[in-house]
């Protein structure tokens, strides 16, 4: 079965590996109905291709001819107008750290060689489908907590009046934390959340997310409470180091023209 169609055209994906047979065979696992493929080479091609026509879903080799697949995902997550591209890294005989490291640098999935067709047109699927769960009528319209502001519908969040970029999964998870505030989450219940029937097996996926979710909350990031040999808790963030501190924005949802 084909990955389900954006809308109404098909579904745009690029394709980075610095192998041709390599590309082919994604290509051919993809291209049954419903799937534009374009390829790159390399890490610069695939910046370059993207950034003129930015595509629904991004499949990345970790390891390219002129840099780091990870380096390739910062460098995506870096740029304002692919920031919310999802990204599926696969690699060939990729280790835990690997797995780990690339959900740090931005991934939203890691797919090991070797694998079967459907495999990975189930995974695409659960990509897209994760990017484009719970219609914005089902959400809140926003969550403050602190200097910590959530906009649900719009899938964006702000610290102390700045908005800060976080991938759909990462976003994901602050607000599933942030809907049960005050509560231990386990890690299994939010990997089943976030994921689903596709969820990694290892827990270490959930916290590379928390790591990097962390790191760009800068002065709010007391707000993710490590429960040891648990999960994790939301509480109201402290107001931390004023250095730390972005420059308030009145209206931070409206810094940007929308994507």
């Amino acid at each position: 079965m084909a990955p389900t169609p954006l809308r109404d055209r098909p579904l745009a994906v690029l394709i980075v590996h610095g192998s041709p047979e390599a590309r082919r065979e994604l290509r051919d696992c993809l291209q049954d109905g419903g799937v534009a493929c374009r390829e790159a080479a390399s890490g610069a091609e695939c910046l370059r291709l993207a950034q003129a026509d930015p595509p629904d879903l991004v499949i990345l080799d970790l390891y390219l001819p002129d840099q780091s697949g990870l380096g390739v995902c910062r460098l995506i997550r870096e740029t304002p107008r692919l920031d919310r591209v999802p990204i599926l890294v696969v690699a060939a005989q990729a280790s835990e750290i690997d797995r780990v490291l690339a959900f740090e640098s931005g991934a939203d999935d890691f797919l090991p060689r070797p694998f079967y067709a459907p495999e990975l047109r189930a995974r695409v699927d659960a990509v897209i489908r994760g990017f484009r769960s719970q219609p914005s009528s089902e959400r809140p319209a926003r969550l403050g907590r602190g200097i910590l502001q959530i906009d649900m519908r719009m899938a964006r969040a702000a610290v102390d009046g700045a908005r800060i970029d976080l991938t759909h999964k990462e976003f994901d998870l602050l607000a599933a934390l942030a809907a049960h505030a005050g509560r231990v989450v386990r890690r299994r219940q939010l990997i089943q959340e976030i994921w689903g029937p596709d969820a990694p097996q290892s827990d270490r996926a959930i916290d590379a997310h928390i790591k990097s979710i962390r790191r760009k909350l800068g002065a709010a990031r007391s707000c993710i409470e490590t429960v040891r040999g648990v999960g994790y808790r939301f509480v109201e963030p402290q107001e931390g180091d004023p250095t730390e501190r972005p420059r308030w924005n009145p209206d931070p949802f409206a810094a940007r023209i929308p994507r």
